[in-house]
């Protein structure tokens, strides 16, 4: 793991700014991570890409979580075929990517995270091609895996944005740090956002957020911005329990409610515009994170 995130760093040292090519075509990537299991990592990702959906973005949500994919059990999404299947030629990249809620799109990775990069080059470049062509994407969703493996460390490189997703154990906190400590020692982001999952107050989320920043602002490079908090809530569980996404199974709710504000802060057109890629950038991404 620390030979490729040498070499991730090296890459993002020589490219760490996407250029902006104009209004057409434009995808920001958000790549979405936490340091431990258990801190609602996937249920953010999944209600946030449907939150952008419902704000007019075209999304892509790719289930990175190898082995471990259950953003389609939110969403009581049955997949027939992954990443692997494409790469194995059972199945066509249109036939691995989902229609989910609110006209988003999902793709599940699955255990074909672990063979793309095995790939020759001429099998990359036409997966590639395939998922430009089908394009039409302004934001992609990647949900990882928890903790750090070398895929989540490619992601991270991937993406123009991370989100850190975290609760205020104790716990939860010392292993977000550990995340911040990797992307702040091998300079894989200046910054990354932060988003406090089950609070039980603001003060709680204030706390929390207080506690990584003042550390990383010591001891680390890599700054943090507070991107929001999402209240404890049981009707969390509920949708879960119901395959169902909270903020369509209860759009009211006050974690639902928390939710649409992270995501109409992220994609602040101010913010959105100065970090967006064209699909021909988010097929070169791919090609220097699994090129040969």
């Amino acid at each position: 793991m620390i030979d490729q995130a040498e070499s991730l760093r090296k890459m993002v040292t020589e490219n760490k700014e996407p250029k902006n090519e104009g209004a057409g075509g434009l995808v920001k990537i958000f790549s979405v991570v936490s340091g431990k299991g258990g801190v609602g990592k996937t249920n953010v990702s999944v209600n946030l890409a449907i939150s952008l959906a419902q704000m007019g973005k075209r999304v892509l949500l790719m289930d990175a979580d190898i082995g471990m994919t259950n953003a389609d059990i939110i969403m009581g999404i049955n997949y027939e075929y992954d990443l692997f299947d494409y790469l194995e030629g059972r199945a066509s990249l249109d036939e691995i990517i989902y229609e989910g809620p609110e006209g988003m799109k999902m793709i599940s990775g699955g255990a074909g995270l672990l063979e793309i990069e095995r790939l020759d080059e001429e099998t990359q470049k036409a997966f590639i091609d395939e998922l430009i062509e089908l394009g039409g994407f302004d934001v992609m969703v990647i949900d990882n895996g928890a903790g750090i493996s070398s895929e989540t460390l490619s992601f991270i490189t991937f993406a123009h944005e991370v989100i850190l997703v975290t609760t205020p154990e104790p716990t939860a906190i010392t292993d977000a740090y550990r995340v911040l400590k990797i992307i702040s020692f091998y300079d894989l982001k200046p910054s990354v956002k932060l988003i406090v999952n089950k609070v039980s107050s603001n003060e709680a989320g204030n706390e929390a957020f207080g506690k990584l920043h003042a550390t990383s602002k010591e001891f680390l490079t890599v700054g943090i911005e507070n991107c929001g908090y999402i209240f404890d809530d049981a009707r969390v569980g509920k949708a879960i329990m119901q395959q169902k996404p909270v903020v369509l199974a209860y759009p009211n709710s006050l974690s639902s409610g928390n939710i649409k504000d992270i995501a109409a802060k992220i994609v602040d057109e101010n913010v959105f515009i100065r970090n967006v890629s064209t699909l021909k950038q988010l097929g070169n991404r791919f090609m220097k994170i699994f090129g040969t």
